[in-house]
């Protein structure tokens, strides 16, 4: 199994959200009812080609983020992590690349479409995000993220776990799950 990692004690967040997206993002495709389909969905992430956007607690700052560059899907977390969400995201360019709210890449975090142009499957797990959401400051976050990203064929959301006041608040598992954004 092959998995590559990159962690940032200080990942900034801007609006609550950090993003994954690809060359053709914005030229190709745009996400104007992104953050609405986090918020009617899963509570917690969404895409579609060439992009995800991932909602934080933390409204501006820094959160602690890991990142796994991955061939096949992880373990499922431990019950430490308050939510959990799969969603599927297609790169039609063969890059997906760690991305900031202004719109700097954290290049260092490396290109996450490892098997080029095709399909992934992305799991968001976090811890914090309410305290997140109360926090002020500079100080970092006490909020931590870890996304893992592998080739995988195109599914629904899968929600493992929305156990924290924010998924609580808007994740409603009568709703059917939230479908991969075909390009």
């Amino acid at each position: 199994m092959r998995c590559t990692t990159w962690t940032s004690e200080r990942m900034p967040v801007s609006y609550g959200q950090y993003y994954l997206q690809g060359d053709e993002f914005l030229s190709e495709y745009d996400d104007t009812d992104t953050v609405g389909r986090i918020f009617a969905g899963n509570s917690l992430a969404a895409g579609g080609p060439e992009h995800l956007t991932v909602m934080a607690g933390t409204h501006t700052g820094w959160i602690r983020l890991t990142t796994h560059h991955r061939a096949d899907e992880p373990a499922l977390p431990g019950p430490e992590w308050e939510t959990v969400v799969d969603v599927s995201i297609c790169s039609t360019s063969g890059v997906l690349r760690l991305f900031r709210w202004a719109g700097d890449a954290e290049e260092s975090a490396g290109n996450f479409a490892t098997a080029g142009a095709g399909w992934y499957r992305v799991r968001v797990q976090v811890r914090g995000r309410d305290e997140g959401h109360a926090h002020e400051g500079d100080a970092p976050s006490p909020e931590e993220h870890v996304l893992s990203v592998w080739p995988a064929p195109p599914q629904p959301d899968t929600v493992h776990r929305a156990d924290d006041t924010i998924a609580r608040t808007h994740y409603d598992p009568s709703r059917p799950p939230g479908l991969p954004v075909q390009p």
